[in-house]
């Protein structure tokens, strides 16, 4: 065989490539060259045998490609490539370490352009005389790397978070036949849920599919449920661009439906939320919309009265598969049944009396009754009532997703999830590829509106596309998390864009100008790929990117856990990792990310926030005795949150008999209620690790939530100014004049302003490297302490600001100092931390930042550190 391409700089090294599906992605390259090969042997193949062949089986051979391209970007994580840059540049980095040293002691006046410039020169030399141990090195240091993210088998770890929640149900699946860990009043229970209580949870089509789809690779020797939940994604993902490729190619041929399907495949968005390992229910999203748009359409095209019927039911049980996958099903159920409602108002426009005497009347009611009424019933069989409940309810809740205070006056923890953060329309265009194929998009959508000769073109499609188009759009407003919703129908546009655009060209381009029509339509096929290369290159860049949160430091912490804690045992930290303690502790928790949105995101907030370690033992007591049961079962005889705020606040930290005197001022269930407040708790493990630093602002918004500004906002919100007032002078105590005073302040505040009047954001700032100067400690991010006078100041425009400080023990706070931020000197390394003041002497600052050395009912149970430092303390409460 003639000796195959090389790459040139700048195209994909192979590196980056998954070593399986390079050699693929090579064959493709190669192919080419292995029929000149075969020509120069004289191996014989009949063309039109080929043609013939091509010509027959054209689909599926067009499906190859986007399922091709599908599964290859998605597999990078298998072989996590990105590690060997990882190693490259930390070897670069050290080697160029030692090389400046070298310089700097036979040359120490230097400055720093010259110095960079040697640098460079002599780590090229090195590289030069030294390549095959550098290399050899190189690949050693990434096998480190790329091990520090896989188990002992060599699988890569989960990427996120949510897939261990969706893996421990798989596994629960297996065991149990159900997803909760034991059965409750015959319904399945989470027991680590909501640690002691547990949590009742529904059976879903995640955690099943991924049960069977183990039991099914086990028959070829597959042992591993992580193996198995790790391709999900993949294979749903690549199935995903089937339904596309029809869709499109119902208006805009086999090149519509090709690049529709292309286009989804690839689009790093898409990518990014349903790689191999990202085991969550994003890909289902996706997969099942398109199932049921492709097959609902299918009903509507086909002659075959029969077919009609088969088509439409079965859109109605990917409607109830789509409902048992994923608690947002009802979008696209609504967007059917909407479309349906503008075609039927259409045709009576258009008709007007006699418009149930036409057939196109008579096929839309058959269609969408047998639709309408197979979905409702898969839907019931196998989700229940509530799922047709939520048909209703789901557009709602979207609408008020981010208040930021409840009725019930707890904080609305979706004010802060990444998630749903709002974007701009601008930022959505962008997100989806920029102007122009935004543009593309939409103009192939219209296209679909086109007549032909008179005739229109299945105009039903046409409003059917247009609102989908409008109400994923409407979506992205709600939440950056829904701009990857966009992606099927902004496929769909850009391939029927294509597809019409090139038969256009194609027909009339030839006839006008006596072109070849074969020599212009491979041309214009050349194009198409050409333009479709920088959407290729992020797709390539986005793959490359991805890599597990969980790595080695996080498994052997819980596993630490797992093999000491008694099997009661609450684990307590933010919510964030909540699922992989449950997960791989196999401990129950307090809350996670399947019930963040809970009264324990504030009282876990004010653990971390409190200056006083009492307190913050008195709430993991009450959480660990009955989470947040103490405080409901308050109000059930008080009906008043704030009234039963203040008690539940004060009890928990007096000793049992005080608490019950205070009880019986206000309720008669007070062994009820001691019992969740002054039980013997369980063995608890709480957790404290470098990503809190950034969530600083987070928790500590959600710790030191005002109860009373809550219900200000909400009165504010809802009542006329002069109830308003009233109220909050009778429930307050406000004068007249602050409470008129907050009026003004806060009507017409949005929920984000609110949210920032209810409770501040304190924060940890800028770190600094610091020196000693003249007898003082110079620090980089302008903070000046004076270690004898126990004093610090910073640096601003205005001069040395004096500041509240502290070291490992105590506290300085001068006469005047700022109420917005603070020091921590860390003396052991020279450091000094910038926070808000509020974080100064809080827990978590005493347990991550001192080792808790101050402290008397935290117990050091295990450190571990990651890559960059990555800190993780776990404690063991001492009550």
């Amino acid at each position: 065989m003639p000796e195959g391409p090389v790459f040139e700089t700048g195209a994909i090294p192979d590196y980056a490539i998954p070593a399986y599906v390079n050699k693929t992605f090579k064959t493709f390259i190669y192919l080419p060259q292995i029929l000149i090969s075969m020509e120069e042997l004289d191996i014989k193949y009949d063309t039109k045998k080929v043609g013939a062949f091509f010509k027959k089986y054209k689909v599926v051979l067009l499906l190859i490609i986007p399922i091709f391209f599908a599964i290859f970007f998605r597999a990078y994580t298998y072989d996590l490539p990105i590690t060997d840059s990882f190693a490259e540049e930390s070897l670069q980095q050290n080697i160029k370490s030692q090389l400046q040293a070298q310089i700097l002691q036979q040359t120490s006046d230097i400055d720093q352009a010259t110095l960079d410039t040697l640098v460079n020169q002599q780590y090229q030399q090195y590289i030069k005389d030294n390549r095959g141990a550098f290399d050899q090195q190189l690949g050693e240091f990434s096998k480190q790397i790329k091990s520090f993210y896989q188990d002992d088998s060599g699988q890569t770890y989960l990427l996120a978070i949510d897939p261990y929640h969706y893996y421990r149900q798989a596994q629960n699946v297996l065991d149990n036949g159900h997803v909760g860990d034991e059965l409750r009043d015959g319904q399945p229970l989470d027991n680590h849920m909501w640690g002691p209580k547990g949590s009742v949870v529904k059976n879903s089509f995640h955690p099943f599919i991924g049960a069977t789809f183990h039991k099914i690779s086990t028959w070829f020797g597959n042992d591993s449920l992580m193996k198995t939940m790790f391709i999900l994604p993949l294979i749903f993902a690549a199935l995903a661009v089937i339904p596309a490729f029809f869709i499109g190619r119902k208006a805009g041929g086999n090149l519509g439906g090709l690049v529709a399907a292309f286009v989804l495949a690839v689009h790093s968005t898409f990518i990014g939320r349903t790689p191999a390992g990202f085991s969550d229910t994003d890909a289902y999203a996706i997969f099942f919309p398109l199932m049921v748009i492709w097959l609902f359409l299918e009903a509507f095209t086909t002659q075959n009265k029969k077919h009609k019927l088969i088509f439409s039911g079965l859109a109605g049980l990917f409607t109830g598969f789509f409902a048992f996958a994923w608690s947002g099903w009802w979008y696209i159920f609504e967007i059917i049944i909407a479309s349906m409602g503008i075609y039927f108002l259409y045709l009576l426009f258009k008709y007007k009396k006699t418009v149930f005497k036409k057939l196109k009347t008579k096929n839309l009611v058959k269609v969408a009754l047998t639709y309408l009424t197979t979905s409702v019933v898969f839907v019931w069989l196998m989700n229940g009532t509530y799922a047709l409940v939520n048909a209703v309810r789901g557009p709602l809740n979207i609408l008020i997703l981010k208040e930021a205070a409840k009725n019930n006056l707890w904080p609305n923890v979706y004010t802060t999830v990444a998630e749903l953060n709002a974007v701009s329309f601008a930022q959505v265009i962008g997100s989806l590829g920029g102007k122009l194929w935004f543009a593309i998009a939409v103009v192939g959508i219209l296209l679909v509106f086109l007549k032909k000769k008179k005739i229109q073109s299945e105009i039903k499609f046409g409003i059917l596309m247009v609102i989908w188009f409008i109400t994923m759009l409407y979506t992205t407003t709600k939440g950056i998390r829904f701009i990857m919703y966009v992606i099927p129908i902004f496929a769909i546009g850009i391939g029927i864009f294509y597809g019409k655009v090139y038969k256009l060209i194609v027909e009339k381009g030839s006839k006008a100008y006596d072109l070849n029509k074969k020599m212009l339509a491979v041309s214009l096929i050349i194009l198409a790929v050409i333009s479709f290369v920088p959407m290729t290159k992020a797709a390539h860049e986005t793959s490359l990117r991805e890599v597990p949160s969980m790595n080695d430091a996080w498994y052997t912490a819980l596993t630490n856990i797992k093999e000491d804690a008694p099997e009661n045992a609450i684990i307590n930290s933010w919510w964030d990792f909540g699922h992989w303690f449950k997960a791989i502790a196999d401990r129950a928790v307090t809350f996670d990310g399947a019930s963040q949105n809970t009264p324990m995101a504030h009282w876990i907030g004010k653990v971390l926030i409190t200056d006083n370690e009492e307190e913050a033992i008195a709430i993991l007591r009450m959480l660990d005795c009955g989470e947040n049961d103490a405080y409901n079962l308050v109000l059930e005889e008080t009906d008043d949150p704030l009234l039963t705020k203040k008690i539940v606040d004060q009890i928990i930290l007096e000793d049992e008999n005080t608490a019950r005197s205070t009880l019986d001022n206000y309720i008669t269930n007070v062994d009820e209620v001691l019992e969740k407040t002054h039980c013997e708790p369980p063995a608890d493990y709480f957790i404290t690790s470098e990503d809190m630093v950034s969530k600083g602002g987070v928790w500590a918004h959600f710790g030191s939530w005002d109860f009373e500004r809550a219900f200000a906002f909400n009165t504010i919100k809802t009542n006329t100014k002069e109830n308003a007032v009233q109220i909050l002078q009778e429930r307050l105590g406000y004068s007249e004049e602050e409470a008129a005073s907050t009026y003004r302040q806060l009507k017409g505040v949005d929920e984000s302003e609110g949210n920032a009047w209810i409770a501040p954001y304190p924060n940890f700032a800028g770190l600094g490297q610091c020196q000693d100067q003249n007898g003082s400690i110079v620090c980089s991010n302008g903070v000046v302490l004076d270690l004898e006078a126990k004093e610090a100041q910073i640096q601003t425009d205005q001069g040395l600001m004096p500041l509240t400080y502290r070291d490992d023990t105590t506290t300085y706070t001068p006469e005047q100092t700022s109420d917005q931020i603070a020091a921590a000197y860390f003396p052991n390394v020279n450091q000094v931390l910038l926070m808000h003041p509020a974080l100064l002497n809080s827990m978590f600052t005493e347990l991550f930042y001192y080792n808790g050395k101050n402290l008397n009912n935290f117990e050091l149970f295990d450190h571990q550190q990651g890559v960059g430092g990555f800190d993780i303390f776990t404690w063991k409460v001492i009550w």
